[in-house]
């Protein structure tokens, strides 16, 4: 669901480590490491918190293409 190389550049983007966005958006580290990677998919909620904290939208996150 979640395009990881997306996010991973969204967040870098943005100048933010995982653990900053993590605590940003209330979840761990770990998981958005996982979502970067495809191996994990959030939950809707959670995308909408990261795509606000991105200043994003939840289709820039979910596009498999740019």
């Amino acid at each position: 669901m979640i395009n990881g190389k997306r996010l991973k550049a969204l967040r870098e983007t943005a100048g933010l480590t995982t653990t900053q966005l993590a605590d940003a958006v209330g979840i761990n580290q770990s998981m958005i490491s996982n979502m970067e990677r495809e191996f994990k998919t959030p939950s809707v909620e959670v995308l909408v918190r990261i795509a606000e904290r991105l200043d994003s939208t939840l289709d820039e996150l979910v596009k498999k293409k740019a």
